[in-house]
């Protein structure tokens, strides 16, 4: 019984430790969410022209956490690719989601185009990540959702744009290029 007590501290002890040193657990996304095509339609620009601007909390809130979750600031010295201000931000508001585009401004830095160097955010708002997909990862799983589901989903094929990215037609040696927004 006197061992009691150090039997006690000596386990809660390893438990702390534990947690301070396990990894966060990744995020849950909610992969039920659809984006939208963000280069639909023409998108209006923000300090383009001499008039006032409006911008309410909300959005202003999803636009900082996705830019905070895709460009942690606190870096020394990035190269100006990697800062925030050197990227473009597309929001679209459906209900309670407000969907954040985030890709490089190719001209703020003076840097060729780079392929895949975006994300797409769905951030509630109340302020939560509810799915967050890296230009490059797939937004479709690779195979049949479950096994009932058969030869009802096709995979993507290679080369085959998803029809979101801003893509142009073949330049004349063949390149394919990303259309200037």
């Amino acid at each position: 019984m006197r061992n009691l007590p150090l039997v006690l501290v000596v386990c809660l002890s390893g438990c702390i430790l534990r947690n301070l040193f396990q990894p966060p657990a990744p995020p849950q996304y909610d992969n039920s969410i659809v984006f939208p095509r963000f280069f639909e339609q023409e998108a209006v620009e923000i300090g383009a022209k001499d008039e006032p601007y409006e911008l309410d909390g909300v959005t202003l809130r999803a636009i900082t956490i996705a830019a905070n979750d895709f460009l942690p600031i606190g870096a020394k010295n990035p190269p100006c690719e990697n800062r925030q201000e050197a990227q473009r931000y597309r929001v679209i508001r459906r209900g309670d989601i407000l969907f954040v585009y985030i890709y490089e401004d190719y001209e703020y830095c003076g840097n060729p185009m780079p392929l895949d160097s975006g994300a797409k955010y769905a951030i509630s708002t109340d302020g939560r990540i509810l799915q967050r997909i890296i230009d490059g990862q797939p937004e479709e799983p690779f195979g049949p959702v479950s096994p009932d589901a058969g030869d009802q989903w096709v995979p993507a094929k290679p080369g085959v744009p998803s029809g979101d990215a801003p893509v142009s037609p073949s330049t004349p040696d063949g390149r394919v290029g990303l259309r200037e927004s």
